[in-house]
């Protein structure tokens, strides 16, 4: 504790010499799964990449305190031997604890538990001032709830508390096939009154075909029966073998162990895997595929899609509807991207406090006992991931229709996604006088702006879209490590990936040879 108090204030430190020249300040935390361009450079950025550790795990209380940097695969290595987990996991290993109390984060669990946030207890951070102080629903308790989601727009996270559940070693998950989204709705909401189900998300493959995938905390499964697996390099993705699943026509079950279902989506990083394929000039079959793993995993294929320029043509939206306007999205969508998979998620927006108070929406919002938020309780999240469709003006013309589109339904999108709103438009939907409140007050106001750190900048680099430097390039940062914001750089092969380097030059020789696959 003493190393992470005496880097706390090292960071204060510095964060007061911004403050006294009223020079705003980007914060590294030496890894990223954001979909935007980054603003940060040397002269402007404060690195908090080394709070990274777990520090405790107090099995008495079923908490953990942990640093911000802290990703899930590593949070759930220190508590799993305890028979603890977290609430809410991020599907990708890679996304941190802060970035998931900073950034609105949710899972398959969130539909019992509500959004990541909704799990921590208290908070230590770095005000804009170089202030520490301790955030919590009992203290600071408006800096507490302002802070979720607000991107670092208040201040600096250094420490989080967070709650654990018990946790067992297998998750049995059922595949019940959806053909329409009215069905996929019913059923969300008949798994919902099962208190014994642990978890639950979906996946369509076209408007009128789908899975809903619902889990089940177990101790072991039946005699004889396998167990399976998804975090291998011979496993394989889970999203196409969901499909495989799908394709038997009836309802199904397994046993998966309980690390494998948590981060059953990071290999391919969903399904980005594949549009990646194509978008390189790889052969898209199945065993390539599998082949990419090391190097198309969720973190790498983030990298790949901002240094090929790939972001300026793939649409990478997350939002969130009411229920009774899930069907109306889905058919907006089929008619308009025309793209499957898309993941569906329920998401618990409303989660109550011990005092009988409740916090409400994607953007913390804290309702006294007696004030109701008066919206759904429940929202159906949907992941929209593939490319186009379209590419310059109509590319971004569909993204803004996307986001009035969910804006006329009732729901609001995850800031973590591209987001294409004028600010105009942004703040007719958020609270700015809340936050510009929050920010006076927090001595914040020389920070860039909750828009500020959220909004899209499509200017330049148009020459990275000529065949064949946008799928060259992709792959060669892919496989090289690179710590591009402090300038320091590492191979893949240092760090142990041989795999991913091997085949990296393997694709490359491949893309040469070829001519790029055309």
């Amino acid at each position: 504790m003493q190393q992470h108090a005496e880097t706390v204030c090292e960071i204060a430190l510095k964060t007061r010499q911004f403050y006294d020249r009223r020079q705003p300040y980007r914060i590294y935390h030496g890894s990223t799964n954001c979909t935007r361009e980054s603003a940060k450079t040397r002269a402007n950025t404060i690195d908090i990449s080394s709070l990274n550790r777990v520090l405790h795990v107090d099995t008495d209380r079923q908490v953990v305190l942990v640093e911000p940097n802290v990703p899930m695969d590593k949070l759930v290595a220190a508590t799993l031997p305890h028979g603890l987990i977290p609430p809410v996991v991020m599907e990708f290993p890679s996304i941190t604890a802060g970035g998931g109390f900073a950034g609105t984060s949710g899972e398959s669990s969130s539909f019992r538990h509500g959004f990541f946030d909704r799990t921590v207890n208290w908070v230590e951070i770095v005000l804009a001032n170089g202030q520490v102080v301790k955030a919590s629903t009992t203290e600071n308790a408006e800096l507490f709830y302002g802070a979720a989601a607000s991107f670092g727009s208040l201040g600096l996270t250094t420490r989080l508390e967070i709650r654990l559940i018990p946790a067992k070693p297998y998750v049995r998950l059922e595949y019940r096939p959806i053909s329409s989204m009215s069905q996929a709705m019913s059923e969300i909401q008949r798994y919902t009154t099962d208190t014994d189900c642990q978890y639950l998300d979906g996946i369509m493959y076209s408007c009128d075909r789908g899975v809903l995938c619902a889990g089940y905390s177990s101790d072991k499964p039946p005699e004889s029966t396998p167990v399976q697996r998804f975090t291998r390099s011979t496993d394989p993705w889970f999203y196409m073998h969901v499909e495989e699943i799908l394709s038997r026509g009836h309802p199904a079950e397994e046993y998966i162990a309980l690390v494998d279902y948590l981060f059953r989506y990071d290999r391919a990083g969903f399904w980005v895997g594949k549009y990646a394929c194509e978008y390189f000039y790889l052969p898209n079959v199945k065993a390539v595929r599998w082949a990419l793993d090391d190097l198309f995993h969720a973190g790498a294929m983030y990298h790949a899609v901002h240094k090929s320029g790939l972001f300026r043509q793939y649409t990478i939206q997350d939002i969130a509807v009411p229920y009774d306007g899930a069907s109306e999205l889905i058919d907006y969508l089929d008619d308009s991207f025309g793209r499957y998979p898309i993941w569906l998620c329920p998401v618990r927006q409303t989660t109550s406090r011990p005092d009988g108070s409740q916090v409400h929406g994607l953007m913390a919002k804290h309702h006294p006992i007696g004030s109701p938020p008066g919206e759904p309780e429940m929202l159906l999240s949907l992941g929209i991931w593939g490319p186009g469709p379209g590419t310059g003006e109509e590319f971004v013309e569909f993204n803004r229709s996307v986001e009035r589109k969910v804006h006329a339904l009732g729901g609001q999108k995850w800031l973590y996604a591209r987001t294409y709103y004028t600010e105009e438009e942004f703040w007719s939907i958020y609270d700015r006088e809340y936050y510009e409140r929050l920010r006076r007050k927090y001595h914040a106001t020389y920070l860039p702006t909750l828009y500020e750190k959220v909004r899209v900048r499509m200017a330049g680099g148009q020459w990275m879209e000529l065949w064949p430097l946008r799928g060259l390039y992709g792959l060669i940062h892919s496989a090289v490590q690179t710590e591009y914001l402090l300038g320091s750089r590492r191979l893949n092969v240092f760090a142990g990936d041989i795999p991913a380097w091997l085949f990296f030059l393997v694709a490359g020789l491949y893309y040469v040879v070829t001519g790029g696959g055309l």
